[in-house]
């Protein structure tokens, strides 16, 4: 009911996405789950694999959700973690929001985390080392964790803890825009296209052939901010359970796997606030810069609440 009210109820939305690669849902084709051969304990090829936190924001919503954020964060980034939720990460009905971590042996962050997860319940904590290298596994993660604990979610949006969301015109966008019943074969993002593997030592990207041997990379989105239809995450998590590994998560999940399972990526470019519109933004005001419904990546703290405050309630 809650989709149905922003569907008909909401204000227009202006923005448009460009050359869609995917297909929405009607009140009449709205079956978006599809039936995931995960198996719960493995991720990739950790055989024991365990949720060492284990939330269940959608469990009173069995009807569904409009939106679940998944957001990827660095143990160490309590603050992060607190401005997102005290902006827009808050929960409301149509959407619920967890963030994605691995174990740390820092003792302080641990008795953080705890803390974390018992105040405001909103941590997913895998049992894999949280490490530059090992984001595979958190994405992997967030992918298993959607399909096995929230698969009534119409739509999924995968973020990084440094970039700010719009969240009410993402609801609208979604709701309006698109469709509040959903969508099939979505993978939306900041496309990028003809990349190229790094192999120079100065480059913290450098893969070796051993690890990829193709000279560039597939099509793939840049990993701080991917929007998923919910059949798309049982096809990746089926699939990137059965791939070898390969750390640099947005290359592996969003390209290779992407690419093997056959569902395109559209870009949401036209959506995206780039760093030089944020800083008009916060000295001119909204109108300077149009619809947007994400934010710029790789900010800390300051401008993430400097941004946010910008964006018209």
């Amino acid at each position: 009911m809650l989709c149905y009210d922003y569907y008909y109820t909401s204000n227009p939305v202006i923005v448009r996405v460009k050359d869609p690669q995917f297909k929405l849902n009607s009140p009449y084709n709205n079956e978006t789950n599809v039936k995931t051969n995960d198996v719960y304990e493995k991720l990739i090829d950790i055989k024991n694999f365990t949720y060492k936190t284990n939330p269940q924001p959608c469990k009173e919503y069995p009807a569904g959700l409009l939106l679940l954020i998944i957001v990827a964060s660095n143990p160490s980034n309590y603050e992060n973690r607190m401005v997102i939720r005290n902006t827009w990460g808050k929960s409301v009905d149509s959407t619920k929001m967890v963030f994605l971590l691995g174990e740390t042996d820092n003792s302080t962050n641990n008795n953080y985390i705890k803390h974390e997860s018992k105040v405001y319940g909103d941590i997913v904590q895998g049992s894999f080392t949280d490490a530059y290298r090992n984001m595979t596994y958190k994405h992997v993660m967030g992918l298993k964790w959607v399909a096995h604990h929230c698969p009534m979610a119409k739509y999924v949006l995968k973020t990084d803890d440094d970039v700010v969301l719009n969240s009410r015109r993402m609801r609208r966008f979604l709701a309006k825009e698109l469709s509040p019943w959903g969508a099939r074969e979505l993978i939306a993002c900041q496309v990028l296209e003809h990349a190229e593997a790094q192999r120079t030592d100065r480059s913290k990207w450098k893969v070796t052939t051993a690890e990829y041997a193709a000279h560039f990379y597939p099509t793939y989105c840049a990993g701080w901010a991917v929007l998923y239809s919910q059949d798309v995450i049982t096809k990746l998590l089926d699939a990137a359970q059965a791939a070898p590994y390969f750390w640099i998560d947005d290359v592996h999940i969003t390209g290779v796997i992407a690419q093997k399972v056959g569902v395109p990526r559209t870009s949401l470019s036209s959506l995206i606030l780039t760093q030089r519109q944020a800083g008009v933004l916060r000295s001119l005001g909204p109108k300077y810069v149009g619809p947007f419904v994400l934010g710029p990546p790789d900010l800390n703290v300051a401008r993430m609440m400097q941004i946010w405050k910008a964006i018209p309630a």
